[in-house]
C-alpha cells in the first residue's frame, strides 16, 4: 500500500511538489524497507496537518488503484515497486490481493475519520486487511 502511495506521489512533477514532500516520501520508503518492524503513525508529531492530509490522500488513492488491480503477482510487483534500485520482495508470497490491501487503506481512512465500526465485545478485536473484509476475532 505504501509503495503504491509513493507511486501516486511520484506522478506529480518534482517542480510542483511542496518542499516537504520528498522527506515525507523518504519516511514512507523507510517503512517499506523495514517491513512493518515499527508502527506507522500518521499523528506521531513529526508531520504537520498538511503532511498528514497529504499522506492520507495518497494512501486513499493507492487503495483505490490496488482495488482496481485485483491480484498483483510477485513479478508484477518487482517491476512496479523499486526502492533504491531494488525490487519489492513480497515476503515469499507469489501474489497479493489488491482488494485486501484496498480494504486496509479504507480502514485507515475510517480510523482517521472516526468512522470505524463500534468497538467489539470484550476479548474481541477488529481485524482489517483480511479476505472477505473486516471481521472480529
Amino acid at each position: 500500500m505504501l509503495l503504491e502511495a509513493i507511486q501516486v506521489a511520484g506522478e506529480t512533477p518534482p517542480g510542483q511538489r511542496s518542499p516537504w514532500t520528498d522527506p515525507v516520501l523518504e519516511e514512507l520508503r523507510t517503512h517499506v524497507q523495514v517491513g512493518a518492524s515499527f508502527a506507522f503513525l500518521l499523528d506521531a508529531g513529526n508531520w504537520d496537518n498538511e503532511q498528514q492530509d497529504y499522506v492520507r490522500a495518497i494512501i486513499a488513492e493507492a487503495g483505490r488503484r490496488l482495488r482496481g488491480y485485483g491480484v498483483v503477482t510477485s513479478v508484477q510487483a518487482a517491476h512496479r515497486y523499486v526502492i533504491e534500485g531494488e525490487p519489492l520482495f513480497l515476503r515469499g508470497h507469489e501474489q497479493i490481493n489488491g482488494e485486501v490491501v484496498a480494504d486496509l487503506a479504507e480502514a485507515i481512512e475510517c480510523l482517521i475519520q472516526d468512522q470505524l465500526p463500534p468497538v467489539p465485545v470484550t476479548d474481541r478485536h477488529w481485524f482489517f486487511g483480511l479476505e472477505g473484509g473486516p471481521r472480529t476475532l
